[in-house]
């Protein structure tokens, strides 16, 4: 446990004192925000939540988020050598993999954090919108805590799989894009039935929770995901030992 928040508080400090960081929370935060009031513009006059819509505005850009996050986790580590140094202290293979994981969640979630504000704001602001619904913010941010700890999972895995970081950012964008993707290509194929494509779509998902249904299903689903994913990237690691 100890070797685990050491590590954790090593990745938090390379990440909140790099400027890239910042520069990366201002250009996620700008973006997310510039979608939501665009489909609020869009959608003015019809029977559509705000918070459907902002929180739709924040998944559409959380792909290339986790992208910019991820790629450079163990890559840029085997691309410098500090890889090396780094398996050959006292610390096993479980608790790098988890501080990586741990310290880009958090940096995920941070940088997630002030779009949400964005719907305070407008509805401060906008005689449109007469309050926030709480519990559709929860249930949003519930889902979206949900989706950051699968696709996060994903791109630590791809991440430990290369060494060049372009790479890596190229195939970390398409496995956590791929699940984006799971319902358009489900609904082309005919041997799936609709029951089916809604048990694991995320739009179903989104617009469930954001209702206030916290269902089981889903929770089960993206946790299984973000475990099995874990559990590779340990033995992918652990595997380094014996080449």
């Amino acid at each position: 446990m100890r070797s685990f928040l050491t590590l954790l508080r090593r990745e938090l400090s390379a990440v909140f004192l790099s400027p890239v960081a910042y520069v990366t929370m201002a250009l996620f935060t700008s973006a997310a925000s510039w979608t939501f009031l665009a489909m609020i513009r869009k959608e003015t006059g019809n029977a559509t939540y705000p918070e459907q819509l902002l929180f739709a505005s924040i998944l559409i850009w959380m792909p290339f988020l986790i992208t910019v996050i991820c790629m450079r986790l163990f890559a840029e580590e085997k691309r410098s050598g500090t890889i090396e140094t780094l398996m050959t202290t006292a610390v096993g293979e479980t608790a790098v993999v988890l501080a990586k994981y741990a310290g880009a969640l958090i940096f995920g979630w941070v940088t997630i954090a002030p779009s949400i504000g964005t719907l305070y704001v407008l509805a401060a602001t906008s005689p449109g919108i007469e309050s926030v619904d709480v519990y559709a913010v929860i249930g949003g941010c519930t889902i979206l805590a949900l989706v950051s700890i699968c696709c996060t999972a994903v791109g630590v895995l791809v991440s430990l799989l290369t060494r060049n970081q372009i790479v890596a950012a190229i195939c970390c964008f398409w496995a956590i894009f791929a699940p984006f993707m799971i319902q358009p290509l489900m609904r082309t194929v005919p041997l799936f039935r609709q029951a089916t494509i809604e048990r694991f779509s995320l739009e179903r998902h989104v617009t469930l929770f954001i209702s206030g249904t916290l269902s089981l299903q889903p929770a089960v689903l993206y946790l299984s995901i973000a475990v099995l994913m874990l559990f590779t990237a340990v033995r992918v690691l652990e595997s380094r030992r014996w080449l």
